[in-house]
């Protein structure tokens, strides 16, 4: 109904603003090496506690709760990640739909 009563509208500006955002969102969540960094630094920071701690080199254990509360803690960020793509990937849909009402549109006023 939407696409409908819009037909032959341009796009306004607060979509394009809400289309540039998803995109960048999605090329956020495309680049897996930023969150593949982050916990690669967290592994770092956990591996310099415990040599610190302990006195001893080349020492790689982790205690249980801590491992505990980062594994619940990458799972709510998977579940949030999950989420959001799933969101993205809807609006991105609305967005393509629109593109297409307002192609045809156009394509009938000419």
């Amino acid at each position: 109904m939407e696409v409908q009563r819009k037909a032959g509208l341009a796009i306004q500006h607060d979509e394009e603003q809400l289309r540039t955002q998803l995109e960048g969102l999605q090329s956020e969540l495309n680049a897996p090496n930023q969150m593949k960094g982050r916990l690669n630094e967290m592994m770092s920071q956990i591996r310099m506690q415990n040599q610190l701690s302990t006195g001893r080199e080349e020492r790689y254990g982790i205690d249980q709760d801590l491992q505990l509360e980062i594994k619940q803690h990458l799972k709510k960020q998977q579940e949030g990640l999950s989420h959001l793509i799933a969101t993205i990937k809807s609006d991105l849909e609305d967005v393509q739909l629109i593109e297409q009402g307002l192609t045809a549109s156009q394509q009938l006023v000419r």
